[in-house]
Parts: structure tokens; C-alpha cells; sequence
């Protein structure tokens, strides 16, 4: 029998990412010979971030890194707590935020939620991921309260009559977020649950490819970012599934795995991460191709 690998689609960049590339793209041609500072990671690929930093980018943590007060400062795709961004505003010569539109729509939800008198938060997610440290700091930042979990069992004990809004992070697993805010409609009757998911669409749409085509591999690998969360989840779906599973941020990580486990089975799924790189994901693919493998593509219907 003819040995398979598939190349799942959708993959590569999501359109928040591909957004957020070339609107720094834009930025570096308007304004050359400029230096221009990225608060953070633009996106959590480290291919990306060297592209940037071979044009001159320069990647910092934080605005009191800069010490400058004509540079051009970005601020990445992972959203900005908006103290922060008034604050930069304020001192530097031009700032653009580059931030994923889904990331957005929490940051509108949280103030649409402060204007219906809500002062109390559950956000689910990773608090020292980049996108929940800043919507958790933009929170403290106004004395608001917020209580940060990732699992139905860590869910915060309150007074019942409290009203509080949920949120979660964009880059988590779909239908685990599902599940929790069901347990918490149970528990707290009266909390106020976005009226659609914060589970972006490219987090969903990939994890659905995978779940849809569970018993049609063997063997599933991943070409990520290490820092990327949305990844993590992707690449535990499959694990939880008891499958074998490789990752690795391009095939150089992926040759450093046994040649016998790679090419240990008949089915192989191959698949990259939202801020994953397209090149990265065809060398993977095409390594099994020229293996003996069958390509063919899989897109989610």
C-alpha cells in the first residue's frame, strides 16, 4: 500500500498574522532610515522576527526600552493594553498598533462590558502569554477585578449574585472554552458570555481540520513557533488522541527525530501554525514526497 502525506489546509499564515507582516512592511518603507522599535514579538515566529531584524527592526519588551522620542514604535500583533498605548502616543514620534482584529474585539468587549456597569472579569487563558498579560494589565490598570484560569476545575468560587463578564484567550483550544463556559453558565446563571466565541477563526478552522480527520492518520506533525500558544493547543489535540506526534519550528527540528519513527507509518498529516511560514511547511511536506510519499491536500469542508 502507497504511503500518504497530507498537507492540511487551512495552515501558514492566519489573516491577523499576514495583516500584521505587511503593515510593518508598509511602516519600514514610509519611513526609511527611521529607527523603528516592535514592543514584543510582531508575531511568535522567530523567522519573522530575524526577517525584521535584518531590515533594521529593533524588538523590545517594553516603550521604557526606548529612549528615543522620534522613533516610530508597533506595537505586535498580540494586542496592546491601552494605557500603555495613550502612554507611547504621548512621547514618540509616530505609533501604529498592529494588533490582530480578533484581539480587538476583546479589548471592545471588556469596554462595552465597563460601560454596562461590569467590573469583574473571568478571562480564560494563559496569563504570562503576551495577548492575557496585556488585557489582564489593562484591567488592574482601572482597578477593575479579574480572575484568570484555564480548566473547568480551576474556575473561581464567588459570590453568586456577583456580575461578571468571561473572556477568553484567541489562541485556545475551541471546544475546551466551550465546555468551560457551559460549566460556568451553570454555576453563575447570571454571567455575561460573549455573544460569539474569542476563539479566533483561523484557531477554530485548524483545530477542526484536525479533529474532522482524527482516524485518517497515523502520524501528525507540526511546524510552529515555540512561543506560540495556539500551536501547543493544535499539537495536544493529537497527542490526547494517543497519536504519534512531531514539531518543531522547520524541518532542521523535525530531521533531529529517528528516521524510523518518522517514516514508521503509512498516513502522515503535516500542518503549520498561524504564524507559521508557508516555505517552512512545504519543506516539511515535500521531505516526505520525496520519501516515496504521496502528496495530496486536505482542506476543511
Amino acid at each position: 500500500m502507497a504511503k500518504t502525506v497530507y498537507y492540511l489546509t487551512p495552515s501558514s499564515f492566519c489573516f491577523g498574522v499576514k495583516r500584521s507582516i505587511d503593515q510593518l512592511d508598509d511602516i519600514i518603507s514610509n519611513h526609511p532610515g527611521e529607527k523603528i522599535f516592535c514592543i514584543h514579538s510582531l508575531v511568535h515566529n522567530p523567522k519573522v522576527t530575524k526577517d525584521f531584524e535584518k531590515q533594521g527592526v529593533i524588538f523590545v519588551e517594553s516603550i521604557d526600552e526606548v529612549r528615543y522620542e522620534k522613533a516610530i514604535v508597533v506595537f505586535s500583533a498580540h494586542g496592546t493594553n491601552r494605557e500603555i498605548l495613550t502612554k507611547a502616543r504621548q512621547k514618540f514620534k509616530a505609533v501604529y498598533n498592529l494588533e490582530c482584529p480578533f484581539v480587538s474585539k476583546i479589548y471592545a468587549e471588556v469596554e462595552w462590558f465597563i460601560q454596562q456597569g461590569v467590573t469583574t472579569f473571568f478571562y480564560i487563558g494563559k496569563e504570562n502569554h503576551q495577548e492575557g498579560k496585556n488585557i489582564l494589565e489593562y484591567i488592574a490598570s482601572e482597578w477593575w477585578i479579574s480572575y484568570v484560569f484555564h480548566d473547568k476545575a480551576s474556575i473561581p468560587q464567588i459570590d453568586k449574585e456577583t456580575i461578571f463578564a468571561v473572556l477568553s484567550q484567541t489562541t485556545l483550544n475551541f471546544l475546551h472554552v466551550q465546555e468551560i463556559f457551559k460549566e460556568i453558565k451553570h454555576q453563575y446563571p447570571h454571567a455575561a458570555l460573549p455573544t460569539t466565541s474569542d476563539v479566533c477563526k483561523a484557531t477554530y478552522e485548524r483545530q477542526e481540520v484536525v479533529l474532522k480527520n482524527l482516524k485518517k492518520f497515523d502520524t501528525f506533525i507540526v511546524i510552529w513557533g515555540k512561543e506560540s500558544n495556539n500551536t501547543k493547543e493544535l499539537y495536544n489535540i493529537w497527542v490526547q488522541n494517543n497519536k504519534k506526534s512531531f514539531y518543531g519550528e522547520s524541518l532542521e527540528d523535525i530531521l533531529q527525530y529517528p528516521e524510523e519513527e518518522l517514516f514508521a507509518h503509512e498516513y502522515v498529516a503535516i500542518t503549520g501554525w498561524a504564524s507559521t511560514p508557508i516555505e517552512d511547511i512545504k519543506e516539511v511536506f515535500d521531505y516526505y514526497k520525496n520519501h516515496g510519499y504521496e502528496p495530496r491536500m486536505l482542506e476543511l469542508h
